[in-house]
């Protein structure tokens, strides 16, 4: 099958343009202009002397297909206003920093790997952190388009850093509200040529494309805000100075008269002037002017901001000085599950537009669903102190606990066959074969009564079960002793630092006596057991 069959079967039909530019040929002449033109362009920066009528105006012929205006105002308010920017900044940079990989589909199949391992290449080459902030524009905007250029080395195709696009270079098709085009001399624009761009649509907020972006939920308390600041700063300029009045003689001309109210203004703001004799400017005290009700409404529109784009307010700075840590974290927690929602967004787009492609004309992979997979950790990880002590308890309850979901909750990747494993410390059992008998006590205590016992030894076996046995009835009395009496000192310790000491307190005064005298019993039998298996294959082998 050719290239251009293959893409016509894969990504659809129209793409004869594409397979050519693959090929080393050029798009066609009007593609060239339609760029050539849109390059030429000056934004508008549609937010100066913006008013209601005006933005609302704006945001509907959004909604008719013109995207223009709406993408300007939206670039102009994240350049402008220093806390919108901050915001949709830190929600880009985190998902950026994260620690990226290319993972096969599961069940790899051996060109399905090959695919992933030459698509890690290529990434390795470009700079990712750059593409996923890129990518991030899409937040505000509701999408993001990067145009894709492809080299070829050989018979393999790869691709250069992705080129992110303004917004305003584009509008929506007149007929499917959903679809975005280059804007050109036409009513619906052209059409974006295939696998020449990473269309990326990030869902911040339910709609079709022209109100998908956080911009349209922003634009409001932006505008209130700017209001109030206005108001605000007219308030400090007229009640910040005194008032000054002049007065001249009742036989004052009029030139006499514009000369004192020449002194009179300049005064304001030069603090120095000079008037004709006989005129005096009297300094009246300034007169009182309440700003709270401007700064309230400058706090609300910050609020309202750091909400839409963060989730709250804490992890922007925006809260209140009597918020507690707890609410802190539960802001930092609705903070982690948007930046979830942006990452697995970013890995769709780029597993659909990057390395579908990739892996189709180089490996010929026919289906995105077997294509690699584009990743992003965030390292989140479950408490290990807190899996330690569940897991036990919930397994010795009978529940099947699969490996491999403790693997993905600890993050600790399971070994293969080439790696070299940890192994557990062996636990001594000082009392041989003593089977320790099970009791309604707690788990921990039953733990200790259930050991398992040492396994006896294959060979000589013989001569050795009697000291099992013996320390197995006669060990058991103090065994049970020294349980109880643990088990008394579990119960009444309120802290682990108080049971530490009072278990190292104890072990002094444990009676050994009685555990000592079995021991020597026990040896003594298996001396004389063992003396008596020698005697008996002696007389055997000379019998």
């Amino acid at each position: 099958m050719s290239l251009t069959q293959r893409l016509r079967a894969l990504f659809g039909t129209g793409r004869d343009e594409q397979s050519r530019a693959l090929d080393g040929q050029q798009t066609d002449e009007d593609e060239r202009s339609t760029v050539g033109n849109l390059k030429r362009e000056f934004a508008e920066h549609p937010s100066k002397g913006l008013t209601p009528a005006k933005l609302h105006q704006i945001l509907e012929a959004a909604e008719q297909g013109d995207l223009k205006s709406q993408s300007e105002l939206f670039d102009d308010m994240e350049e402008k206003d220093s806390q919108i920017g901050a915001d949709l900044g830190k929600r880009r940079q985190l998902a950026a920093e994260l620690e990226w990989q290319i993972v096969p589909p599961d069940n790899a199949s051996a060109a399905e790997k090959r695919a992933a391992d030459f698509c890690a290449e290529v990434f390795d080459g470009l700079e990712v952190e750059d593409l996923i902030l890129d990518m991030g524009t899409g937040i505000g905007h509701g999408w993001a388009n990067l145009e894709l250029a492809w080299l070829r080395d050989g018979a393999q195709r790869f691709i250069e850093q992705p080129q992110l696009r303004p917004h305003s270079w584009f509008r929506l098709h007149g007929e499917d509200q959903n679809r975005i085009t280059l804007r050109d001399s036409s009513n619906n624009g052209a059409d974006l040529w295939a696998l020449g761009w990473v269309q990326h649509r990030h869902r911040a907020k339910p709609g079709y494309l022209a109100r998908m972006g956080l911009g349209r939920m922003l634009v409001w308390p932006y505008l209130f805000q700017n209001y109030a600041l206005g108001d605000l700063a007219q308030l400090l300029e007229i009640y910040g100075l005194p008032a000054r009045v002049g007065k001249y003689p009742k036989n004052a001309t009029q030139q006499e008269k514009a000369t004192l109210l020449r002194a009179v203004v300049s005064m304001g703001k030069d603090a120095a002037g000079i008037i004709p004799e006989g005129m005096a400017i009297e300094f009246m005290e300034a007169a009182g002017g309440r700003a709270d009700m401007f700064e309230s409404m400058i706090h609300w529109c910050e609020r309202a901001k750091a909400k839409a784009i963060l989730g709250g307010t804490l992890t922007s700075g925006t809260g209140e000085g009597t918020n507690t840590n707890a609410l802190g974290n539960v802001h930092e927690r609705g903070q982690a599950s948007l930046i979830r929602s942006d990452i697995r967004q970013y890995g769709g787009t780029v597993q659909r537009d990057i390395l579908w492609p990739l892996a189709a004309l180089n490996f010929n992979i026919d289906s995105r669903r077997r294509a690699p997979k584009f990743v992003l950790d965030m390292g989140e990880t479950e408490d290990y102190q807190t899996l330690a002590r569940t897991v036990p308890t919930l397994v010795d309850m009978g529940m099947a606990i699969p490996k491999w979901w403790l693997h993905e909750k600890t993050g600790i990747p399971e070994a293969t066959e080439q790696d070299e494993i940890l192994t557990p410390r062996i636990q001594p059992q000082p009392f041989g074969q003593a089977v320790l008998r099970s009791t309604g006590r707690p788990p921990g205590v039953a733990a200790l009564r259930e050991a398992p016992a040492v396994p006896t030894p294959a060979q000589p076996e013989h001569y050795r079960a009697p000291a099992f046995t013996l320390l197995e009835r006669e060990a058991q009395p103090a065994i049970d002793s020294w349980v109880d009496r643990l088990q008394v000192i579990v119960d009444e310790a309120e802290t682990f630092e108080q049971l530490q000491s009072r278990i190292l307190d104890a072990f002094s005064d444990l009676d050994e006596a009685q555990l000592a005298e079995v021991m020597g019993q026990a040896f003594m039998a298996s001396n004389l057991a063992g003396r008596s298996t020698v005697s008996d294959e002696v007389e055997n082998a000379n019998g």
